[in-house]
């Protein structure tokens, strides 16, 4: 069951081995596989276009751009193009035409894989928000604390040692002029 949920969930890729198609799940890809990539495709593994027609490939995974990059197959020698405009990268989308491209990278190798490596080695800081109420938090602790030690010597003092009882009866006394108020 969980494996059959895995292969659902697992991008698949139409990959030639040995000059014949097969559509198999993206992490068995290797380095060198060709794999053919259409509109509405995931891209399973970084790789290099062989063969590009009218590819778009939304990168807003990586870079969070919000429009498609166009792709080539010819890297562009121009110095005009950025060097990887003849690359796909795992996990992008493909959102037009068609390409036929060599697997480079998979799994921690592919850029993907190295920044979920980067993201997984940050710590967590502790914000100033977060130190500020844990530093409120434990200056409410002691003052309860204080509070609660206060009162239980109250209680002590006025109950175990009869204090209360020693207290001039007339200090209670209602001292208002209409005694039938009090």
């Amino acid at each position: 069951m969980l494996e059959a949920l895995r292969d659902m969930t697992s991008p698949r890729a139409l990959v030639w081995r040995d000059g014949v198609p097969d559509r198999i799940a993206g992490r068995e890809l290797v380095r060198g596989d060709l794999i053919e990539l259409a509109e509405g495709d995931r891209v399973p593994a970084d790789a290099r276009l062989l063969l590009a027609n009218d590819l778009a490939v939304d990168e807003s995974l990586l870079s969070g751009e919000s429009l498609p990059v166009a792709k080539t197959a010819s890297a562009a020698t121009d110095g005009t193009s950025p060097i990887t405009s003849n690359h796909v990268f795992a996990g992008t989308m493909v959102v037009a035409g068609r390409a036929l491209a060599e697997v480079t990278a998979t799994g921690a190798r592919s850029e993907i894989g190295r920044i979920g490596t980067v993201l997984g080695s940050i710590e967590a800081e502790s914000t100033p928000l977060h130190r500020q109420t844990r530093q409120l938090v434990r200056w409410f602790s002691v003052l309860g604390l204080v509070v609660s030690v206060a009162v239980g010597l109250l209680f002590f003092i006025t109950r175990a040692t009869g204090w209360a009882q020693r207290w001039p009866a007339s200090r209670w006394r209602c001292r208002c002029s209409r005694r039938s108020s009090c």
